[in-house]
Order: C-alpha cells, then structure tokens, then sequence
C-alpha cells in the first residue's frame, strides 16, 4: 500500500502539471509506472491483481480531468495490456526454471540432502545463493540457490578449483555459473584435466585441432590428445559443440587413469553392444558415478541417454563424484 502511494504521490506532477489536465500518455505512464515498480519490487501475480481495484478507485478522479470518457477506457486497456504482459514473462520465468528444479536426471538421495542441509547451514550471510571464493574472494553465484539438488556439487568443484563460473570479455567473474548451459567438448576436456590434476607441462605435442588453435582451450585439447584420450585423439571433434554424456563419462575416467572393463550387465535399455563407450558407461555406473534417469517420482525409467547433452549442474556432480572415488 505504500509502495502505491509512494509511487502516485511521485507521479503527482505528470496527472496535474501546471494546473492543466492530464494528457493520455500522462495517466497511462503513471499507472505503468506504478505497476512496473511494483514489478521490480518481486510481487507476485495474484498480488498485481488485488492492486487492480486498488488502482481503479483513482479511475473517477482521473476521469475528471481526462478530455473524454473514451481516452479513459482507452487508457485502462492499455494498462490491463500492460498487466497481462508483466503476468506472461512471469509465467515464461516460471517454465524456463522448471527444468532446473527437476530430479529427473540425479534423483535425491538421503545423502545429497544431507549435503544440502549442510549448504543451507552455512554461516548466515544474507543471501540464497551458494557462496564461493575465488583466489580469496568470495563470490555469489546467483544462479545457484542454496536450496537447488546441484548447490553442494557447485560449491565442492568450486573448492577444489575445478570451477569459477563465466568471465566476461575483460576476464572478470560475473558471478554465475550457467547451471542450465550444456557442457562443450573443450570444456569437459579442460575440467577432466584440472579435476584429476595432471601436469599439463609434459603435453608437449603439436596440436592436431584446427578448431582449437589459437583458441583459450589450446592447452587443454592439446593435453588431452597427448594422453590419447578416445573423445579427442584424432583432432576431428568440434570443440564447440555440446559434449554428450557418453563422452563426458569416457573423458573422466580416462583423465583419472580409471580401468574400463568390460560387462555382460545390461542396466539400460538404451546402452546395448553398439553403443559408443559402452564399457565406460557401465564402470561409472557400477561404481555409482553416473546414473540412469528417473521419472518425477524418482523411479528408474531404464535409460542413460547416451547421446543427449549434460548440463554444467550435472557434470558439477560427475566431476565430484569421480574426484572422490577415482582421485584417491
């Protein structure tokens, strides 16, 4: 209520400026700016919509001063316009964070909630986000909610160096590290890297990917064809292009020196004989690295997905994961 009357009382000038009535666009900026404020202040939708009678019982007054009636109604329609604008965005937020609150991928376990607990715990410093330091800095990720099933995996890579989260041209941290983001090929190759802590000054050869040349990832792929790693070896892959999870699987495990062995054990429906690294998929997966996908009741549908894409909240998890079982 006062954040309405203080929004009026600023906009006072633009309804009775110099004593002459209000001009269309004056009314209609006054009610926008009113509910654009109201916005900014992180109203709910069914809250804006208790704010409409509130609003319209400043309607008559308006209407007094207004040239006709018709420039009155013409102004409460843009002003619903403008409201059903504000409730679309709100619901398009909604959806895009839908994606991000699902456990489809990593069902909760009684442990990870454990690890949330201990997220949450942390001393209070007054924000939702996961707090990380960077060469001693702390840093807020604002994509990363304490309260999200990806939080403590963030946090732990971030501890260990392996992440930061994006840089901007000028090379300083934004503070968001793109949870939702797919994960390239000369990304996972740089994290596999870092997480298993090889020296990448004995990577002494000449680069075979052209792609990567001259590129920040140079070091990285290098590395990674150095050490004949099965994703990168032959310098034809697209460095670019979203790694899938098959991929990220082989590339971990072959950067922690980890023993692929072979199995008759069929736990997906979707990895058979024909499967690209096959064999790397179900070592992770019998040593609890990497799981299948479950539905929104956290049951098992039976299928990795070998070919999909992994987002950078799910290779937080890998990474950790494979850190605290192969890097030992």
């Amino acid at each position: 209520r006062d954040h309405i009357t203080r929004s009026i009382y600023n906009h006072r000038c633009s309804f009775c400026y110099n004593g002459h009535r209000p001009s269309r666009s004056a009314i209609t900026g006054g009610l926008i700016h009113i509910m654009a404020n109201t916005e900014k202040h992180s109203y709910t939708s069914s809250m804006r919509r208790l704010m409409i009678p509130a609003l319209l019982l400043f309607i008559p007054a308006l209407a007094l001063a207004a040239d006709s009636l018709e420039y009155l109604l013409d102004d409460a329609e843009r002003f619903e316009e403008e409201l059903h604008r504000m409730e679309t965005e709100t619901s398009w937020d909604a959806e895009e964070n839908t994606g991000m609150q699902s456990s489809e991928l990593f069902p909760v376990s009684a442990e990870e909630e454990a690890d949330q607990d201990e997220v949450r715990k942390e001393p209070e410093d007054g924000s939702m986000f996961v707090r990380i330091k960077v060469d001693g800095v702390p840093l807020d990720l604002s994509d990363v909610p304490k309260d999200s099933w990806f939080s403590p995996y963030v946090r732990a890579a971030a501890q260990a160096g392996i992440v930061t989260g994006y840089r901007d041209e000028k090379g300083m941290l934004r503070g968001l590290y793109g949870p939702a983001d797919s994960v390239t090929i000369e990304q996972i190759a740089k994290i596999a890297l870092v997480a298993s802590g090889v020296d990448r000054s004995t990577c002494k050869i000449t680069l075979l990917n052209v792609v990567g040349k001259g590129t920040w990832s140079e070091e990285y792929l290098r590395c990674a064809e150095h050490f004949h790693w099965a994703v990168f070896s032959d310098g034809s892959v697209d460095p670019l292009r979203p790694a899938t999870r098959a991929e990220v699987v082989v590339t971990m495990l072959q950067a922690f020196g980890v023993e692929i062995h072979s199995t008759d054990a069929a736990p997906f429906t979707d990895v058979d004989s024909s499967t690209e690294f096959r064999s790397a998929i179900l070592t992770a997966y019998d040593d609890h690295v990497v799981g299948g996908y479950s539905d929104s009741e956290g049951n098992a549908t039976g299928k990795f997905g070998p070919t999909d894409s992994v987002n950078r909240a799910e290779v937080a998890k890998i990474v950790v994961l494979a850190k605290e079982i192969y890097g030992k």
